[in-house]
């Protein structure tokens, strides 16, 4: 649907929701590339078991068709497959870990992690761009994510090119060019706007415009770094950081600032506003919030490898008020059932009044229980934003803690903030 937003990012609406398009039983191939949407997707009960669905449906096929003799027997029984059951699915997964997506996956393409290729990064908070260089090889056949990128396109290019397709041909030979790491970001450098401008002019940049910046002069500076959006003076012909944006003037047309009222409310979308209209407002009286925390990183992909992480975060907790867990008779450390008409998870308690009475906080990612099985599909259509955190539920409790968990885990509560 249109964006009415004046501000909105989006001309014409925002793009395809993939999360409802696959759950709908749209597409036949699903790359997933450095993400486990197992754990990450909202809604995720029903987006797992409707993937899981229909990669299976693909992997059953297979099966049943005989081992293939050859590559080319076994991409011809793919498609047919596909072909034959609209609702078949073929999955993908590159990644540095055997995630819980990639269980599903037909076809694995191990990835390059942190120190094995050659790689940059812009810190959000700072803009700080720093190189971060190669110091060991990549395990087996794993490659960084370019170069996989590069030999899936060529590959793909080559079938447009049998086929006298050339014009498309070309769009997938985006890396002919590519040997190394720094070409690809050289490369990327192409896409920004002439950076040769005063400083009054830094806001007409993109946030991200490293034009002129090369490995050799990323190595000169070091963890120092340099902040985006990088200038070449007009008259030192020096590249220069921006500390500080919008010092002069912003970037808009006449480098005034715009201000964009939000449009009128509009209520609740129907995926949480039924949980607060006649008996479900008392069947699932909690509200709740989700988020990480200082403990684990992301998804845990590389967290749950690290024994004291592993042992100091055994289960997913959620955070529960004092007044609560008293009537709901639970004590920290107790195992307990969170659910709402999306889904459920099994959690640990942790009783702090770091939450108000009322409200419930759950860990959002760990390897033995995600909070975004309750969180509903929905997204904002205009800024593509999912609800995370817009969500009610109810809790029981279905065990005292167990042995491990009191070995390990510290539940004792760390702040006191009543």
């Amino acid at each position: 649907p249109p964006a009415p937003t004046p501000g909105s990012i989006y001309n014409g609406g925002p793009p395809v929701n993939v999360d409802k398009f696959l759950i709908g039983g749209k597409g036949k191939f699903y790359w997933v590339i450095a993400n486990d949407p197992y754990l990450s997707t909202p809604n995720n009960q029903i987006f797992r078991k409707r993937i899981h669905e229909r990669t299976t449906k693909l992997t059953k096929a297979l099966g049943e068709s005989g081992e293939a003799a050859t590559i080319q027997d076994r991409i011809d029984a793919i498609l047919k497959a596909l072909y034959n059951d609209p609702d078949a699915l073929f999955m993908v997964v590159q990644d540095i870990y055997m995630t819980e997506t990639a269980r599903d996956a037909h076809l694995i393409l191990p990835a390059a992690g942190w120190g094995e290729a050659n790689d940059t990064s812009i810190n959000c908070n700072s803009r700080l761009l720093r190189l971060y260089e190669k110091f060991m090889d990549p395990p087996g056949e794993a490659k960084p994510d370019w170069e996989i990128f590069k030999l899936v396109g060529e590959e793909i290019a080559k079938l447009y090119r049998a086929a006298k397709q050339n014009d498309v041909a070309a769009k997938f030979e985006f890396g002919k060019n590519w040997k190394t790491d720094e070409d690809v970001f050289l490369a990327g450098a192409q896409e920004f706007k002439d950076n040769q401008v005063s400083e009054e002019d830094e806001a007409t940049l993109e946030a991200e415009n490293y034009k002129g910046v090369t490995y050799a002069f990323l190595k000169q500076k070091g963890q120092e770094g340099i902040r985006t959006p990088v200038r070449r003076d007009p008259k030192t012909k020096n590249l220069v950081g921006t500390l500080r944006r919008y010092t002069s003037k912003f970037g808009t047309a006449d480098g005034k600032f715009k201000w964009y009222a939000t449009d009128d409310w509009e209520g609740y979308p129907a995926e949480v506003a039924k949980y607060l209209e006649g008996t479900k407002a008392k069947e699932y009286p909690f509200w709740v919030t989700t988020g990480r925390i200082q403990h684990l990183w992301q998804s845990t992909y590389h967290d749950r490898h690290l024994p004291e992480r592993e042992i100091a975060n055994p289960l997913p907790y959620a955070e529960i008020n004092p007044d609560d867990a008293k009537k709901l008779n639970i004590k920290s450390g107790d195992l307990i059932e969170i659910y709402n008409e999306e889904g459920n998870a099994i959690y640990m308690a942790y009783v702090t009044d770091a939450v108000k009475p009322g409200t419930i906080f759950m860990v959002m990612y760990h390897w033995r229980g995600t909070s975004n099985s309750l969180v509903s599909g929905y997204t904002d259509p205009k800024t593509t934003i999912p609800w995370y955190k817009g969500t009610r539920a109810n809790i029981r409790k279905v065990g005292n803690p167990p042995a491990f968990i009191q070995l390990t885990a510290s539940t004792i509560q760390q702040n006191k903030f009543s």
